[in-house]
């Protein structure tokens, strides 16, 4: 069984990375709370790794910077009809801390707001994991490791919810954006990323 990666990041996408480990590419399946804080391109990372494997897909490898978003991605899929695919959905649309929150807090409405996860399973996920996240501890997991920077980011995130627009598209398209931009205030991240979806919507 894969417990962790360690090697080069040879490529990234918002869903997917790759990791050269001595020669060998693995292609592993990552939510937007692991995609936000990726090093480089061609830059050395460790990554925590969950082996699925079902008759359908075949083997995936799903990954996780964090061992509390692996154990919490754990949880989620012990539910039934959660599979890896929708806990991904689940890690991407909503931080890693406010899910936390949120499941403690049973706010049904914030966990609906994903994707794929209607009210029913957003209470079924309540109910189930209410007493099992409270052990999980995350510090800071939105975007990056400069401090100025995951400001301006959370400020844009919180703007672009108050503009009616969906928390899951808003982080998706932040990610995509910021892969080959680095924002110097707000307002600008605001322009580029209300830009993205609305090139998306037409």
């Amino acid at each position: 069984m894969i417990s962790y990666l360690k090697g080069k990041l040879s490529s990234k996408m918002p869903t997917a990375i790759t990791i050269d480990c001595g020669g060998v590419g693995y292609e592993v399946n990552v939510p937007l709370s692991t995609f936000d804080k990726l090093p480089q391109i061609d830059e050395q990372l460790q990554i925590f790794i969950y082996y699925s494997f079902n008759q359908n897909d075949g083997v995936r490898l799903y990954g996780f910077l964090l061992l509390e978003e692996k154990q919490l991605f754990q949880q989620l899929i012990s539910i039934s009809k959660i599979g890896p695919k929708i806990a991904l959905g689940i890690l991407s649309g909503i931080s890693v801390n406010d899910l936390i929150r949120a499941i403690q807090i049973a706010d049904v409405v914030l966990i609906s707001t994903v994707p794929g996860i209607g009210k029913k399973t957003a209470e079924r996920l309540v109910i189930e994991l209410k007493d099992k996240v409270g052990n999980i501890k995350i510090g800071s997991d939105f975007m990056t490791s400069n401090a100025v920077e995951r400001s301006i980011l959370n400020e844009t995130e919180t703007a672009l919810v108050t503009l009616g627009y969906k928390r899951f598209e808003i982080k998706k398209a932040i990610a995509e954006i910021s892969q080959n931009n680095q924002f110097t205030s707000s307002e600008e991240a605001i322009k580029m990323v209300m830009k993205s979806l609305y090139k998306k919507r037409k």
